[in-house]
């Protein structure tokens, strides 16, 4: 990967969202950690790259700024699906702005609209590279990190330990449907199934652990 490129891509995603701190729904620490959040994305698809024969700089841009979209402030969460698409709009003349050839930026452009809901706005080829952009934004969405920010958020601790049992119970549930989830490439699907098995392995202890906590008759 040519460090000139990489260092463009990250300094034009850093400046982009950061112009968005003060937005209704943008504090400053929510605009670093999706700044964060799309490094983390990056690193995941290059390394999907890497073992399946991929461009792997192409693809770490690309997946860099697959969140690109949030630079826009939308009116609800319905309204926020539409950051995909917004994004790969706000991204193509910055690929272009790289020297990729238009192939190239279709391709990149194209995963990045179809990550939110697999829909596109512009016709585009479903690649396993394309579809490997949104395949990254997953893994890093059920990774350790986001065991904790999702408990921390729902207040679990503080929850009765009925209310806890339950929503662990749930969680494992869903996590075994999404187990099934399909993937574009055996790398994506390898690294998929290792975060949704570690999750459903945490929330089985926790949720055996919770049933402990009170009388048995």
């Amino acid at each position: 990967m040519r460090e000139e490129i990489i260092g463009k891509a990250a300094e034009f995603l850093k400046t982009e969202l950061n112009k968005t701190v003060g937005f209704t729904d943008r504090t400053p620490r929510m605009v670093e950690y999706r700044i964060e959040h799309s490094f983390r994305v990056a690193h995941i698809a290059r390394e999907i790259a890497k073992a399946e024969g991929f461009d792997e700089e192409r693809m770490y841009v690309a997946a860099l700024l697959h969140d690109i979209g949030y630079v826009k402030q939308y009116e609800s969460p319905k309204d926020s699906s539409n950051h995909g698409r917004e994004g790969a709009k706000i991204a193509r003349l910055f690929f272009k702005s790289l020297g990729y050839s238009d192939a190239e930026v279709e391709e990149m452009c194209y995963g990045i609209a179809i990550h939110v809901d697999d829909t596109s706005d512009f016709e585009g080829e479903k690649t396993p590279f394309a579809i490997t952009i949104g395949d990254a934004d997953n893994i890093d969405r059920f990774d350790v990190y986001r065991i904790y920010e999702g408990l921390e958020f729902l207040k679990f601790s503080e929850l009765p330990l009925s209310e806890q049992i339950t929503l662990a119970d749930k969680r494992i549930n869903k996590l075994k449907q999404l187990r099934e989830y399909p993937f574009g490439t055996k790398t994506g699907d390898k690294m998929w199934h290792e975060k949704v098995d570690f999750q459903l392995e945490f929330f089985n202890r926790l949720k055996n652990q919770l049933e402990k906590s009170d009388i048995e008759y």
